[in-house]
C-alpha cells in the first residue's frame, strides 16, 4: 500500500486500526515510517514513541525514532535511540547505518567506528561499511588510511555518490594539511581517480 504511493490511505487505515488496538507496536512503527515518508516528522516521532511505550524492546521503534530525531536536528537523542535499536537487533544493516549517521552527526567517532565495523561484517560487498570507516579515519586525521579506503572504493564502487563525496573531502583535508604532514602519495594507474575528481 505504501509502496504504491497511497501513503495517505495507509495512514488513515493504520490510525483506524490503532483506535481499536493501540498496543500494536508494529502498527505504530509502520504508521511512523509512513508519516516520515510524508514529511511529517513530529507526527512520526509520536508514533515511534507510542511503539516504544507499548513495547520497550521494539527495535524498529527505536530505529524509527533515531531517523526522525536526525531529521529534526537532534543528533544526541538520535544516537541514544540508534544505540537502543542495535543493542536489540545488532544484525540488521539498516539499524547499523542509522547508528553511523547519528554517531557522526553527534560527533561520537567511537560509535561510528563500531557501526562501520558491523556493516562491513554484515554486508562485506557493499560500500557503506568502508565509507563509514573512511569517514571516521578522516575525522580522526588519519588521512593515509582514509585515502587507502577511498582508493579501494573508487575501484569497487566508482559511481557511488558517497564515494565521490569521500574523495573530495579527503583531497580537501590533504590540501589544508600543513606541508610537513602532507603525504607524498602517487595515485594508482588508470583513469578512475581523475574521473572521480572531476565530478
Amino acid at each position: 500500500m505504501v509502496a504504491d504511493g497511497r501513503a495517505e490511505l495507509a495512514v488513515s487505515r493504520l490510525r483506524r486500526l490503532l483506535q481499536d488496538e493501540p498496543h500494536q507496536g508494529e502498527a505504530q512503527a509502520l504508521l511512523g515510517a509512513t508519516l516520515l515518508s510524508l514529511h511529517q516528522p513530529e507526527e512520526a516521532l509520536r508514533a515511534a514513541d507510542a511503539a516504544i511505550a507499548h513495547q520497550s524492546d521494539h527495535a524498529e521503534g527505536h530505529h524509527l525514532r533515531a531517523r526522525v530525531l536526525l531529521q529534526l536536528g537532534q543528533p544526541a537523542p538520535a544516537l541514544a535511540s540508534a544505540r537502543a535499536a542495535t543493542a536489540r537487533e545488532p544484525l540488521v544493516p539498516s539499524y547499523q547505518k542509522a547508528l553511523v549517521r547519528a554517531a557522526l552527526a553527534a560527533g561520537s567517532l567511537e560509535d561510528a567506528a563500531a557501526g562501520a565495523a558491523a556493516l562491513s561484517r554484515l554486508e562485506p560487498g557493499e560500500a557503506d561499511g568502508r565509507l563509514a570507516e573512511a569517514e571516521v579515519s578522516r575525522r580522526q586525521g588519519h588521512l593515509d588510511r582514509a585515502g587507502q579506503l577511498a582508493d579501494s572504493l573508487c575501484s569497487s564502487h566508482p559511481d557511488h555518490p558517497g564515494v565521490r563525496r569521500l574523495v573530495h573531502a579527503v583531497e580537501a583535508d590533504r590540501a589544508a594539511a600543513p606541508p610537513a604532514h602532507q603525504p607524498d602519495r602517487r595515485r594508482p594507474p588508470g583513469r578512475w581517480w581523475d574521473r572521480l575528481r572531476r565530478r
